[in-house]
């Protein structure tokens, strides 16, 4: 049995009359005698008795038309709960690394929002590697990382790129420079975060710094900013951030018992990006929109250069301070 035969069922139930149904229904009799019938036979017993020019239901007809009525109804409520969801804005999940400056994650988010103005959009804070992770099972429609990116499934657009600092003790040495290069560091001991949170990048960081000839390294055993700043303090050690007055991780170093120098420029960058499936793009029009917003927005932000050297392990070559 099927939704027309029921319907035909209660208009003939309703109306007493095939012809009167039949128009009700936007039919002609003939259809609509066929169906009851074919419903009859399904049922296994007669739903009408049949005279000239007269149609009266039987017991059975009596007592399966209420029923049939609550099963229409059902089925006409379902068409009204879906309408309602017409009209509920989508939900775009996005996402971005807590360790980028917070102006780069408020633009990301404004650029999402203006591509998709009808949706609701969710912001989650990760580290880049959980980030890509959830890229890759489409969890995410894109995503703040830093570069660069080692997955061909994925595809990214470069947002900004940051020299980087160095903070020490207000009262170190080095705190008296204007700017400072990374070959002067090679006598210090330079404490890094963990490379847990994007290892290609914060590993190519540490091959750079060890390029330069700094030996002496210590690696956090977690991403702390403030863990970080105390061990600085008391150790007397230098570390590397980004500017304190962009907020963020770095603005621990905005204390005055710190000093926060510049390296000099072409020493020391970092690049944030913004990454998305490229699958999910070509398939998905909210991703796509969302691509297409963030390659208009930031089509002026160059590329950086890309480096020959290997990436090295977390671990050499490092001396523990």
């Amino acid at each position: 049995m099927d939704l027309p035969q029921l319907r035909c069922f209660v208009a003939v139930a309703e109306e007493l009359h095939f012809a009167r149904a039949a128009a009700r229904l936007h039919l002609s009799p003939s259809p609509v005698s066929r169906m009851v019938k074919d419903l009859e036979r399904e049922l296994g017993c007669a739903l009408f008795v049949r005279r000239h020019h007269e149609v009266q239901l039987t017991a059975p007809g009596e007592a399966l038309v209420v029923r049939v009525r609550e099963i229409l109804n059902a089925v006409d409520d379902l068409k009204i709960a879906a309408n309602a969801f017409k009209n509920v804005p989508p939900t775009v999940r996005i996402g971005g690394t807590h360790l980028s400056p917070p102006a780069d994650a408020d633009r990301f988010i404004e650029v999402t929002e203006g591509a998709l103005p009808a949706a609701s959009v969710l912001y989650r804070s990760a580290r880049s590697v959980d980030l890509l992770q959830s890229l890759e099972k489409g969890e995410l429609a894109a995503a703040l990382v830093h570069l660069p990116l080692n997955n061909a499934a994925l595809d990214s657009v470069v947002i900004s790129h940051y020299q980087l600092m160095v903070a020490m003790r207000a009262d170190d040495p080095l705190a008296r420079r204007d700017e400072l290069r990374l070959a002067e560091l090679a006598d210090r001991a330079v404490v890094l975060r963990p490379a847990t949170p994007q290892p290609l990048a914060l590993n190519r960081l540490h091959q750079r710094l060890a390029e330069a000839g700094i030996r002496d390294f210590h690696r956090m055993d977690e991403n702390d900013p403030a863990m970080l700043a105390s061990y600085i303090r008391h150790s007397r050690g230098l570390t590397l951030t980004y500017d304190p007055a962009t907020g963020g991780a770095a603005s621990v170093f905005a204390d005055p018992a710190f000093s926060v120098i510049p390296l000099a420029s072409g020493e020391l960058e970092f690049s944030a990006g913004i990454a998305w499936n490229i699958e999910a793009a070509g398939a998905d029009p909210v991703v796509a929109a969302i691509v297409a917003a963030i390659r208009q927005e930031w089509s002026h932000v160059a590329a950086p250069a890309v480096s020959t050297s290997q990436p090295i392990s977390p671990g050499s070559p490092t001396t523990a301070s």
